[in-house]
């Protein structure tokens, strides 16, 4: 399966159920990172890849676009 695009919430419920994630916790996560389209939420494609594999870099990927990704996080105040 390919990075790019969307996926909806439906098919993100049903990926994320076998790595332990339920539906109220997917709609939470596109309510907050998704988009919606009419009456449809969609989450990035590659969020929801990156969580199924474990990856947990995905959601600040997705949070601060490609150019953040490999540079180190900023220090808070």
């Amino acid at each position: 399966m390919g990075k790019n695009g969307l996926i909806t919430v439906q098919d993100a419920v049903a990926a994320l159920r076998g790595v332990g994630v339920g539906r109220d916790a997917v709609y939470a996560l596109a309510r907050k990172h998704g988009v919606r389209v009419g009456k449809r939420l969609y989450l990035p494609r590659a969020l929801v890849e990156g969580l199924v594999e474990g990856d947990l870099e995905a959601l600040r990927v997705i949070r601060e676009g490609d150019e953040g990704a490999g540079k180190p996080a900023a220090p808070r105040d």
